[in-house]
């Protein structure tokens, strides 16, 4: 399942770009269902490149087809960014808190300036879920149940995506 988020946010490139990589802890209270967001480890391998591993902590209802798979302390993500300075990109990876060896989640995030104080970001990834893998699914039913945990994984984590840029310019606006 594809993840497309492009939106148009009026600040400059390198403001959204700062604040994506060094300021998400603090955009937390602009997302709805994200409790908390821990960076756990941070390296810098070289002047271009971050590496950051977050930890985010989400509020969400469990569908009922789900609920003997997932428990609430089970929503929860890792997220791998790798940012690149020189090529505004982000380059990501995550891991659920949830049948972890059954779900793929990449993506890249490409910063674009587009104008006098506006920038074009744009989030792209892919989705896969192996519903074989996770524990509790009869085979039989595994390829049924699939559309609908790729549509829960995907309702959890694409919201954020929109949330998170308006809560860049909610957070930029402030620092004004």
């Amino acid at each position: 399942m594809k993840i497309d988020v492009p939106s148009t946010i009026p600040f400059s490139r390198s403001d959204v770009f700062r604040v994506y990589r060094d300021h998400l802890c603090d955009l937390v209270e602009y997302l709805p269902n994200v409790r908390a967001i821990e960076v756990k480890n941070r390296s810098e391998p070289d002047e271009n490149r971050l590496d950051l591993e977050n930890h985010w902590y989400a509020e969400a209802s469990i569908p009922k087809i789900a609920q003997s798979m997932i428990k609430p302390e089970m929503l929860k993500w890792i997220d791998y960014a790798s940012w690149d300075k020189k090529k505004w990109t982000c380059d990501w990876r995550i891991e659920t808190g949830f049948a972890r060896e059954a779900i793929t989640c990449t993506g890249h995030n490409t910063f674009e300036e587009s104008g006098d104080d506006h920038m074009q970001l744009r989030i792209t990834g892919e989705l896969s879920i192996d519903a074989k893998q996770i524990p509790g699914v009869p085979r039989l039913l595994a390829g049924k149940i699939k559309p609908q945990l790729e549509k829960f994984v995907i309702a959890l984590i694409t919201p954020n995506f929109h949330k998170i840029n308006r809560g860049i310019e909610q957070f930029l606006k402030a620092q004004q």
